[in-house]
């Protein structure tokens, strides 16, 4: 392991079924939300508080550049990613997203089956990582979200948490979306509210009882060698994750860098020269670059073995306040 984890457990309350094959105790909380989906959200806000963040990746273990996954083979779940072909580790935070559920379709609006995304969740959190599922919908039918949420469970009788986030909904669309799945039964959903509007970020918040943690989509759109762009990126993502900051601890939320990156990685340095020095000044619980599409090569977000940004990959993994999946223990657990 390359850094001591921050979260360390006496012993592991997310215990398989074993000999006896009976289920695991999954209680519910005060707030009616299953226990472990709460101490997340605790962990979260502690994280936040710490100087370490979970590093993630959207549709890491599905595709990347180059590759999809045989995504009619349950073996190879988990198994490759761009990510752990650099480092061998895959990130802590896995991120994938529920569009076109609403529409009764199979495969979400990435091409990526439903099926393997509940598949690809249970096996990330049997293995102590974070599970992040945003919603881009064309129509805002949450019944199908709320049946997908309710699938997420191990063999074993564990509600996998997630962290869901509607990036593009208003508060009459959230406040739908959050009460659609509480009457049917949603019990391991944390509910992340963001936005790359810094001039007006609250205009679509929903309320404090419903947002459990806020965050930022802002990207680097720098043409290749423009460093001025580069900088000006640092820059902005500075200011704005400050007045993040602020509203996050006026209101008493976690916060994260829920979507970011820099497509094409145009700079040698870019993530330990420009993302973690910024970083490193704000509370956040985690980072989330986007995904690598397979189907367009200039599209991607996070390097890929030989990658010439692929040596500062190597020194961000080795800083110690990033955490990959292997840094990571206990983190459903009450502290």
């Amino acid at each position: 392991m390359k850094k001591t984890s921050f979260f360390i457990a006496a012993a592991l309350a997310i215990a398989s079924c074993g000999g006896n094959h009976q289920n695991a105790n999954d209680p519910l909380a005060e707030s009616g939300r299953t226990q472990r989906t709460e101490n997340l959200l605790t962990n979260l806000i502690a994280l936040g508080d710490s100087s370490v963040y979970l590093f993630g990746h959207h549709d890491d273990t599905v595709y990347g550049v180059g590759w999809e996954a045989d995504y009619a083979n349950d073996s190879t779940i988990g198994i490759k990613s761009d990510v752990k072909g650099i480092c061998n580790d895959l990130p802590a935070v896995l991120s994938f997203d529920l569009g076109y559920i609403e529409l009764g379709e199979d495969k979400n609006l990435n091409g990526v089956p439903f099926d393997r995304i509940r598949k690809e969740a249970i096996n990330h959190f049997d293995h102590g990582g974070l599970i992040t599922l945003s919603w881009h919908p064309d129509n805002q039918d949450a019944d199908k979200v709320a049946d997908f949420l309710n699938t997420l469970e191990t063999p074993y009788g564990v509600r996998v948490p997630v962290v869901l986030r509607l990036p593009d909904a208003t508060k009459d669309e959230w406040k739908k979306t959050v009460k659609c799945l509480k009457e049917k039964g949603v019990v391991n959903a944390l509910y992340a509210y963001s936005s790359n509007d810094n001039g007006n970020y609250m205009e679509h918040y929903p309320g404090d009882d419903i947002i459990d943690l806020l965050g930022l989509d802002i990207y680097c759109d720098a043409p290749e060698g423009d460093t001025t762009q580069v900088a000006a990126y640092a820059e902005a993502l500075d200011k704005q994750l400050t007045i993040i900051r602020d509203i996050a601890k006026e209101h008493g939320k976690a916060m994260a860098l829920t979507e970011t990156g820099y497509e094409g990685i145009k700079t040698t340095d870019w993530w330990s020269n420009i993302l973690a020095p910024v970083l490193a000044k704000h509370p956040v619980c985690y980072v989330l670059i986007w995904r690598n599409n397979h189907e367009n090569p200039s599209q991607y977000y996070a390097p890929y073995p030989g990658h010439p940004s692929t040596n500062d990959f190597v020194r961000f993994y080795n800083d110690p306040r990033t955490l990959f999946l292997h840094d990571v223990n206990g983190l459903y657990l009450k502290k």
